[in-house]
């Protein structure tokens, strides 16, 4: 199977892990189920604050390795990060099903 990108949008907060297979926030659920079936060695990238409602992510999934999922992730964000003129710094959210962002 080759490399399957999915872009997730949204206006969120975000706390918590998700070691459950469960989005941290109601309002991700749609994008972390589309995440969680993406095949394995996947990663999420977000850009900007959720708590101010500007903000965008990007999922790669399928990847060799989990750092691969991660570069891919990042990668696919800082392009869609440009098109939206957005300056936040794309960051990996979550590996696998395990939440690694702590926010800002």
């Amino acid at each position: 199977m080759g490399i399957r990108l999915v872009a997730l949008l949204g206006s969120i907060m975000l706390a918590g892990c998700a070691s459950s297979g469960t989005s941290p926030h109601p309002k991700l659920e749609p994008a972390w189920r589309d995440y969680v079936e993406l095949p394995a060695a996947r990663a999420i990238a977000i850009a900007g604050d959720p708590r101010r409602g500007r903000w965008l992510t990007t999922a790669a999934g399928g990847q060799a390795s989990p750092a691969a999922a991660e570069a891919e992730a990042i990668a696919q964000c800082r392009i869609r990060r440009q098109i939206r003129r957005m300056r936040a710094e794309c960051v990996i959210y979550a590996t696998g099903d395990e939440i690694v962002w702590r926010g800002r």
